[in-house]
């Protein structure tokens, strides 16, 4: 079996904005000359455009029966999150996502779990709607931002989620959004998703070793996405700090707290894949492609398979890790 833990979903269409204060980047879908793709408008200008493999549930099951996918993983396009909006508007969007998330799911229950949003902009607000996303949603966990309006997701200004993930059983998952350092970046702004994203994933995933929500919270199943980004690269330099300048820099080791996390295996690369097993765990990996966009891994599985692995040590890569990420799941 392989699962698919990164894939995303953009809804058919959105709402009207129905609140009092409509914020120009409330999304919108407009025409494409494509067939079967239409433009996700933000601010009034296209965004991205998409195609029905976002939202279509049969051409999502074909493509993944092409690739050798047996489930996938939904989670919302990272820039449909709306942590810019008004708390109000924000629920709103929220529920409309949610929903349309649920609807796949419940359309071909065997073949996908879904992954929600929460207003993370207000934490408490955040950690109420976790409470509903299982019974109301069926809904096994949230993506988020690796940052809510540049403050990162480690910081324990966002304790209420990561308290509200522990008792309602659900996990996380980290994908980039609004990188930080892209006015540094030379090139189209295409550009931010193969340089800025790895550095800012890193930069959510250190935050989450030095902010001590994985120490008080132990039983936290916190995925990130594109491999951790940099961050294999990142941590040894963490753990001579932790050696040398004293252990008021963390909690505890560095290396201790990041192999609680988890990591899809979405770097393009067999040598760097190996990188990471060796550095969090063959338990800590679990296959993503980046699923239905451009920049995906396509027969995800494939690279895995290459690795010279045995059964047992492909399974986890495959399914298992990501079955105990889940949690609570058949």
């Amino acid at each position: 079996m392989i699962i698919d833990v990164h894939t995303h979903v953009v809804p058919e269409s959105f709402p009207a904005y129905s609140g009092k204060n409509l914020d120009a980047r409330w999304p919108s879908m407009g025409c494409c000359d494509q067939p079967h793709h239409r433009a996700v408008l933000i601010g009034g200008k296209t965004f991205r455009e998409v195609s029905h493999q976002c939202w279509d549930v049969a051409q999502r099951l074909s493509d993944m029966q092409a690739e050798g996918v047996s489930r996938q993983v939904l989670s919302p396009m990272p820039e449909l999150l709306s942590y810019w909006f008004d708390i109000d508007d924000a629920i709103r969007m929220c529920a409309h996502i949610n929903s349309s998330i649920a609807h796949m799911v419940s359309s071909s229950p065997n073949d996908f779990y879904g992954l929600g949003m929460v207003p993370l902009q207000d934490p408490e607000r955040a950690a109420e709607a976790m409470s509903r996303l299982r019974d109301e949603y069926g809904l096994v966990g949230i993506e988020v931002g690796t940052n809510i309006n540049g403050r990162p997701i480690g910081d324990p200004f966002f304790e209420p989620i990561f308290a509200a993930a522990v008792k309602h059983d659900l996990s996380i998952f980290i994908h980039p959004l609004h990188p930080a350092g892209v006015e540094r970046i030379v090139g189209p702004a295409a550009m931010s998703a193969l340089v800025a994203f790895p550095n800012e994933t890193a930069f959510a995933a250190a935050s989450l070793v030095s902010g001590g929500m994985l120490t008080k919270y132990p039983e936290l199943r916190v995925g990130l996405s594109h491999g951790g980004g940099t961050f294999a690269l990142m941590l040894p330099r963490m753990m001579h700090g932790w050696k040398t300048m004293g252990n008021h820099l963390f909690n505890e080791s560095p290396i201790e707290i990041a192999k609680r996390l988890y990591f899809d295996t979405l770097v393009y690369d067999k040598e760097t894949l190996k990188y990471l097993i060796k550095s969090f765990g063959i338990k800590q990996l679990m296959l993503g492609s980046d699923y239905p966009f451009v920049i995906r891994e396509k027969s995800p599985g494939k690279r895995i398979q290459s690795l010279g692995l045995n059964e047992q040590e492909m399974a986890l890569l495959l399914s298992k890790n990501a079955l105990r990420f889940l949690g609570s799941v058949k």
